[in-house]
């Protein structure tokens, strides 16, 4: 299996404490075999991790993760950025724009509760052409994280793991599982297409 943590941010988007330097050896540490960056709103914001991609030669992908008017987006394949669209948007409006331009979006965190609650919830069944679900969020509760599931098996849509990791002790602590080994963000978002996939959560510590 080909593990990837599918939603990682550092201290590049503004809102995480993750030191990009620090991130390959966490991977490894962790069991990975790839990582990919999605930091909020802007696919350019991540350009620093080629140039480390390149020097610890491990595979880091990037994407970005989208704030919608119901909650949030993880995009892969579209190197977007805020001069493309605005946050807030309805989320059919993204997913429609991602899809005609040959990529992939996947509802993150759909039924995250608290502080950060998401407006989405069982709004999920009503949105068109997705492909996954986040079902495994390494921030999230198990109760959060069943919900996702259960909505993904009665939509038919496979799902994804990710740590969604603001700190380092984080990252790795979900991951997605693919048959093969993936080598660019072309044959990523061909592979999240594809559904032939699952999440699994780290089952030991993260530190």
């Amino acid at each position: 299996m080909f593990k990837i943590d599918l939603h990682v941010h550092t201290v590049l988007g503004g809102d995480a404490d993750i030191d990009p330097t620090t991130v390959v050896y966490q991977a490894r540490k962790q069991g990975l075999d790839a990582i990919c960056i999605t930091e909020h709103h802007d696919y350019k914001l991540s350009h620093p991790f080629e140039a480390i991609a390149r020097k610890e030669q491990f595979p880091i992908f990037r994407g970005l993760e989208y704030r919608a008017a119901e909650g949030h987006l993880l995009i892969y394949g579209v190197h977007a950025g805020k001069g493309d669209f605005l946050p807030g948007l309805p989320m059919q409006t993204i997913l429609d724009w991602v899809n005609n331009r040959g990529g992939v979006a996947i509802p993150a965190h759909p039924y995250q509760g608290g502080l950060n609650r998401s407006k989405l919830g069982d709004g999920i069944f009503r949105l068109k052409g997705l492909v996954a679900l986040e079902t495994i969020n390494g921030s999230l509760n198990e109760e959060e994280n069943l919900r996702a599931r259960a909505a993904a098996e009665k939509m038919g849509l496979s799902g994804t793991g990710g740590s969604d990791a603001h700190g380092i002790h984080v990252l790795g602590s979900a991951y997605t599982c693919f048959p093969a080994p993936i080598t660019c963000e072309a044959d990523l978002v061909a592979a999240l297409r594809k559904g032939d996939y699952f999440p699994r959560r780290h089952p030991g510590p993260h530190s």
